[in-house]
């Protein structure tokens, strides 16, 4: 049970670092302080629920659904990936000519900011790509317990993983508080969604 506990973890982890909208956002909201116990709380929680979708009952259904979507489900994923890549180099872009001085980022209001959870959550496609249909996937090889085990691991990783992320970030604040240091973020962020797109777009197959 041990083992299958810390499988699921470091699998868990791994998997939260690539779904990069999502983290992008908790970074930003972080960094502005700005309801980042709600987005941290809802990441997790919802997190935990797709990976409970995803290892109690799926697992076997979404591997045959998978199978046959493989294409359409990458292309769609990399599609959503690099708009929000595009979003964000029209952040970095957007009035480079102005002041580079103390630069305070829009605060959304909690409506906004519950929204965007849910649309960077659940209408995300690398989320089921990664957290449902992989997670599911791979929990095919536990049983009882030690399917317990391994998706209490997974779910322990959402929750230290979106409390460093946002709670993190928040600490670093003070080294956001000009407009170079958000562009080069809004360019870092950019760069690694077209980059993760690239990836999804190479595994789809379309590219061989």
């Amino acid at each position: 049970m041990q083992n299958s506990f810390i499988n699921g973890f470091f699998l868990g982890f791994s998997l939260i670092l690539a779904i990069g909208a999502q983290n992008s956002f908790v970074i930003r909201q972080g960094l502005a302080k700005n309801y980042i116990v709600l987005v941290v709380t809802f990441c997790a929680l919802a997190d935990m629920f797709l990976i409970l979708i995803g290892i109690y009952g799926i697992g076997f259904l979404v591997e045959k659904f998978f199978n046959s979507f493989q294409h359409l489900i990458f292309m769609l994923a990399a599609i959503w990936i690099a708009w929000y890549g595009l979003a964000h180099a029209r952040y970095a872009f957007k009035s480079f000519d102005k002041d580079l001085g103390k630069f305070i980022p829009k605060q959304l209001t909690i409506k906004q900011t519950l929204i965007t959870l849910i649309i960077l959550t659940f209408l995300n496609p690398h989320v089921y790509l990664d957290t449902v249909i992989l997670l599911g996937m791979v929990s095919l090889q536990y049983k009882e317990l030690e399917l317990l085990a391994f998706g209490c691991g997974a779910c322990f990783a959402s929750i230290i993983f979106f409390c460093v992320l946002g709670f993190g970030a928040s600490a670093m604040s003070s080294f956001f508080n000009n407009r170079l240091a958000w562009r080069f973020l809004d360019l870092l962020i950019s760069a690694t969604m077209f980059f993760i797109s690239f990836k999804l777009i190479f595994h789809s197959g379309i590219l061989n």
